[in-house]
């Protein structure tokens, strides 16, 4: 059979068709070469700034495979509330190219399926940092790829056509949330792991940082600081950071979301810190003199500001305070007289003053900053030799200084009688530490606890008013020797007198063991008791004994043994 020529072309199309598929994926060619990437953000130091991008090629990367400059990356960073300003528009310095087996940096393997696009971790109008003169960017990315092309460890490789970006991470940031409080503009970060009512951390921000509702944890880690995870794992806190708080009118609206953390459960109102810096170290002092009882301590940062008259530090005359400044700060002699002032009416202040604001540890590994950036060391690297770090210290404060012990004595299978109420020692701000009586229930006390079987000494937990740590009553059971006792109770029983006198002749030797006076035969007395017991069950069986009655001496007799082990 004959065919035409024009199906005669069509298998020849066909054939090579089919022997070319094994070609196109040997070189990796796919239809969708377009890879997604996301920012990764860091809140460091001094402020945010993108860290890396993170690229998802899909499939395993060779990482020698990749080179810095295969990559060139381009960035347009706007004002988040006015996309129509650029503040940069311009390239990135790319420093490090990985791959990584997860999502994130700082895990560089041999090979991934993530590329990790590095760039500088500090940099000043580079396109790196997130925000500026008070206002959050959006910052979007370009990628181009400049090699030959990327390899898979399956030995198929491919050059990318593009990226597109699909999102920002910032570990830290991403947990905070904003609301408005009354016209108030807030962020906030809540601990969802710990299902109690925890610190509070308030932070206000400095000057010229609070343009957007962004902004203020931003710029510095002076709000976010104590949410990272080493912190939260030390110290768990919630952090609320109002917007732009400088007046009596809005403390008045900063003590309201406070008041609505506490009522949701969230917050111990025993353990509410104020900080803040420059303009914010002035309304750490507004809130002070507008709400002295809150706080249990506070820590302003190079304030610009202070109690302002005498009647408002004695307001706060024993709030613990602690003051930083730095040697080259413009409000270096504000923040002293303020101390010369008024520190002579607070009882426990400290003003620290810091020759510079050094920060060693990477990434700025021991760059200065401006003398007016105390809050840097003081908040991330600062150690005091007596005190420790001003995190450390803030978080040994209480407004409960301290609550009465409880140690209450019972007997065996009587219910320890637990008080009331305690007293506690709080600190009030204006006068020192008072006593107030608060009521306080107890937990439940398994019975079995106090029973001639139980450990002799428990320990019962209980909620004081308006304390949201436990407390813990000490229970000593008394175990007595109880011979006497049996004696008088075997006496009485109705049994024959051969009977009666096999269980009083095992007392009397016990008790004359006990009362040995050249030797110590207490082994020998527990071991003439535990044969008293033996026989007292042995009389149930046959009728003799009840089983109520041999329970009521069992158990006498196992308390003389608890008495006599100690």
């Amino acid at each position: 059979m004959m065919l035409s020529k024009k199906a005669v072309m069509f298998l020849v199309g066909c054939v090579f068709l089919i022997m070319s598929i094994p070609a196109v994926f040997a070189s990796g060619e796919d239809t969708e070469t377009t890879w997604p990437f996301i920012l990764r953000n860091e809140n460091f130091a001094f402020h945010e700034r993108t860290d890396a991008l993170i690229i998802d090629a899909g499939k395993e990367v060779v990482g020698s495979s990749l080179s810095v400059s295969d990559f060139e990356v381009h960035v347009k960073a706007v004002r988040k509330v006015d996309p129509d300003y650029v503040w940069y528009d311009g390239p990135r310095e790319v420093i490090d190219v990985y791959t990584s087996q997860v999502n994130d940096v700082g895990s560089p393997s041999a090979s991934g399926r993530y590329i990790v696009v590095d760039f500088p971790d500090v940099g000043w109008n580079d396109g790196g940092q997130t925000n500026d003169e008070g206002y959050t960017f959006d910052s979007y990315y370009t990628v181009t790829y400049k090699g030959s092309g990327i390899l898979f460890t399956d030995g198929t490789s491919v050059v990318p056509d593009g990226f597109v970006q699909t999102g920002v991470v910032s570990p830290v940031l991403d947990k905070f949330k904003y609301d408005n409080f009354e016209g108030l503009d807030y962020s906030y970060f809540y601990n969802e792991e710990i299902d109690e009512p925890l610190p509070l951390v308030v932070f206000f921000h400095g000057g010229g940082q609070g343009n957007d509702i962004y902004t203020p944890i931003r710029f510095s880690n002076g709000g976010t600081v104590w949410a990272n995870p080493e912190n939260q794992a030390k110290y768990p806190t919630h952090v609320l950071a109002p917007r732009n708080a400088t007046t009596p009118e809005a403390m008045h609206k900063v003590k309201g979301i406070i008041d609505m953390m506490i009522a949701e459960g969230k917050v111990d109102p025993n353990r509410i810190y104020i900080t803040g810096f420059s303009m914010g170290g002035g309304s750490t002092w507004t809130f002070l003199t507008t709400y002295p009882d809150v706080p249990a301590a506070a820590a302003p940062l190079c304030p610009a500001g202070g109690p302002g008259s005498v009647e408002n530090a004695l307001k706060v005359a024993y709030l613990p305070i602690w003051t930083f400044v730095d040697e080259g700060d413009f409000l270096l002699d504000l923040v002293v007289n303020n101390d010369r002032i008024y520190g002579p009416y607070l009882n426990d202040s400290l003003l620290t003053i810091l020759p510079e604001n050094r920060l060693n540890n990477p990434p700025y590994n021991g760059h200065v900053f401006d003398g007016h950036a105390v809050w840097l060391p003081v908040y991330n690297e600062y150690v005091h030799p007596e005190r420790g770090m001003l995190i450390d210290w803030l978080f040994s404060k209480s407004k409960i200084r301290d609550i009465e012990e409880v140690e209450v004595h019972t007997l065996p299978g009587v219910a320890p009688a637990l008080p009331d109420t305690v007293v506690v020692h709080v600190n009030d701000n204006a006068v020192g530490i008072v006593e107030e009586e608060r009521q306080v229930v107890w937990e439940e006390i398994d019975p079995n606890q106090y029973g001639v079987d139980g450990p002799g000494v428990f320990t019962v937990k209980g909620t004081v008013e308006g304390v949201v740590e436990k407390i813990e009553a000490t229970v000593i059971v008394e175990f007595r020797n109880r011979i006497p006792d049996l004696k008088e109770m075997v006496e009485n029983l109705d049994l024959v007198h051969g009977n009666k006198q096999a269980l009083l002749v095992k007392l009397e030797q016990a008790e004359r063991f006990l009362n040995d006076p050249k030797q110590d035969k207490s082994k020998q007395a527990v071991n003439m008791l535990e044969t008293f017991i033996q026989q007292v069950n042995n009389f149930v069986k046959p009728g003799k004994l009840t089983k109520e009655q041999a329970q009521e001496l069992t158990e006498a007799a196992r308390e003389t043994i608890r008495f006599i082990n100690g």
